[in-house]
Order: structure tokens, then C-alpha cells, then sequence
């Protein structure tokens, strides 16, 4: 395997352990996410904020959950050089830092995060396709 290759799929891996993080955070930070909904939305009662909070944690560790299966899942298929696995690849990761624009605008809590994990998402789209040698590697 090329060295691209094996660098998009180290990045891909820690991509998907950023969606663990993500996962963590927010259940470990659930008064912090309560209060974030409170002041968003002073007209909610407390049983509502609650109840936002606990959907949007279910919520979230849903979607990185199934993120986190698709980096893993696709990290291991990158090795076998198939086209298909470098285009779901980078629709995948695009389509990721794309939703990440509505999680950078619903709360601050991520901020320092999602630029950092969006660039990486890009480094390894950009590393499946421009290098010369990938190209060749997903097309033998």
C-alpha cells in the first residue's frame, strides 16, 4: 500500500475517534448542554430543556456512533485499493464537515474542535486524489 493511502487511513482513524470524543463530551457535559438550551431558548421550562438535552445527547451519540462505524469500516476497506471505497470515502468525510456547519452553529461547546477535525477530513480526501500515485492505486 502506498504511503497516501495508509495516511488517509491513519487520519481516518482519528477521525473516527473524534467521533467517540464527541460522544463522551456530550454526555459528560449534559448540565453544560442544558444550560446552553436554557439560555437559547429562555421560553422552555425545565422539564423541556431536560428533555432537549436528552435528545440532542441520544442524538448525537447515535450520529457519531454511526460515523465512527463508517471511518473504521472505510479505513479498513481503503487497503483494498477498490474505486468505490475512495469515492464513499470522500463523500463521506464531505458530507461530514458539511453537517458540521450546523453543529458549529447550534453550540459552542465544539468550536475549537470541528475546524481541527474538518481539516483533517479534508487532508485525507485531498490525499486519496491528488497524489499521482493514489490516483494509480485505486485504479489498478
Amino acid at each position: 500500500m502506498i504511503a497516501p493511502v495508509r495516511w488517509a487511513r491513519g487520519l481516518l482513524v482519528l477521525v473516527a475517534l473524534s467521533h467517540v470524543v464527541v460522544a463522551v463530551v456530550l454526555w459528560a457535559r449534559q448540565d453544560a448542554l442544558r444550560d446552553e438550551i436554557a439560555a437559547q431558548h429562555p421560553d422552555f421550562g425545565a422539564d423541556e430543556v431536560a428533555r432537549s438535552a436528552a435528545i440532542a445527547v441520544t442524538s448525537g451519540a447515535v450520529f457519531h456512533g454511526v460515523l465512527l462505524v463508517v471511518c473504521l469500516l472505510l479505513a479498513w476497506k481503503l487497503a483494498g485499493g477498490r474505486p468505490w471505497t475512495r469515492r464513499l470515502t470522500t463523500v463521506s468525510q464531505l458530507l461530514s464537515v458539511v453537517f458540521s456547519v450546523f453543529s458549529w452553529s447550534s453550540s459552542p461547546m465544539f468550536h475549537v474542535v470541528i475546524p481541527l477535525v474538518g481539516a483533517v477530513q479534508v487532508a485525507v480526501v485531498v490525499l486519496l486524489w491528488a497524489p499521482p500515485a493514489a490516483r494509480r492505486y485505486f485504479t489498478e
